[in-house]
């Protein structure tokens, strides 16, 4: 036939997947049959598959899904990064305490966020126990990362960028800066493997719960970054706790073994926040400012500089 209608369809599938009876060679038939009539040769009906409305309503649940999932899982770090800017640490003077001579340790609200990205992944776990039902989430898993997208816009406003809508995402998936900054502890895609030897299904369940975790994780640091700009000022000792802060969140992530994570730009602040005075002026000064990505990350090494009191031009 040249055509099919909704019912030749059904009835095609009905014999594929109910009709014991059918014959290897007549299943083959009728797989053969629907995947002439869904590929598709016109472009412009390339996206509308044999069931357009189904796979857009498919596609609208699933987004709805994402966030809902998003919203559950990062709404304890957003809580503990909300009051971050008003944080008396940063304004903190010189101690002459003893116990200062054993390091700055990171403060409780980090501390937090981190414990909280570490339970994730006993969170995650039981829903990608089931191959069946895992196969069918990892289906709908693309696009996922979308929806971390709002608190890097809210960052990179909050650093002062302008006209920054394509930038967002490249600062976000951090794969393009990572040459680009003082420090990169993120973890590589070889890095961040299984083991060798593990089965399929542990493959799948990891990708579902990395898929999750790189999402999440994304959003937390983005808001964290968005937190850090809105801080009033910086003493040095003040830095001394972002820099620990940051450091314990880089370990946080390291552990995960996320690929891509900590983010690149978490352990750039963090060696910001404790460059002598002249280097980080240098530094900024020579930032090369031939891309929007470059220009941007210059207003944003700026932005920690008058943090800390120093003024550049």
């Amino acid at each position: 036939p040249d055509s099919l209608s909704v019912v030749d369809i059904d009835s095609f599938l009905s014999k594929v997947f109910c009709d014991d009876d059918q014959s290897h060679d007549e299943m083959n038939s009728s797989l053969t049959t629907l995947q002439r009539f869904a590929a598709v040769s016109d472009p412009s009906l390339a996206e509308a598959g044999l069931y357009p409305e189904a796979e857009s309503g498919v596609k609208r649940l699933a987004s709805s899904c994402h966030e809902f999932v998003f919203d559950v899982c990062s709404a304890v770090p957003r809580k503990h990064l909300n009051d971050l800017p008003q944080m008396a640490a940063w304004r903190e003077g010189a101690s002459t305490d003893a116990f200062d001579s054993y390091g700055t340790l990171p403060q409780q609200y980090i501390t937090q966020v981190g414990e909280h990205m570490l339970a994730l992944v006993q969170a995650f776990e039981p829903f990608a126990s089931d191959p069946a039902t895992l196969s069918l989430a990892n289906e709908v898993m693309d696009g996922v990362q979308d929806v971390a997208l709002q608190p890097w816009s809210e960052f990179v406003g909050a650093a002062g960028v302008l006209g920054s809508d394509s930038v967002i995402p490249v600062l976000m998936r951090g794969k393009e800066i990572a040459d680009l900054v003082l420090n990169n502890a993120a973890l590589g895609e070889e890095d961040a493997v299984l083991e060798e030897g593990a089965s399929e299904d542990e493959i799948a369940s990891a990708a579902f719960c990395n898929a999750w975790l790189d999402c999440v994780g994304l959003a937390v640091t983005g808001r964290l970054l968005e937190r850090i700009m809105r801080i009033p000022q910086l003493t040095p000792k003040g830095c001394d706790h972002l820099t620990a802060d940051l450091n314990y969140l880089v370990n946080v992530f390291s552990a995960l073994g996320v690929a891509g994570h900590p983010h690149p730009l978490v352990s750039h602040l963090g060696t910001l926040a404790t460059l002598p005075d002249t280097e980080l002026k240098a530094h900024i000064m020579s930032r090369d400012q031939g891309s929007d990505v470059q220009k941007a990350l210059r207003i944003i090494e700026s932005r920690v500089a008058r943090l800390r009191g120093l003024g550049v031009e």
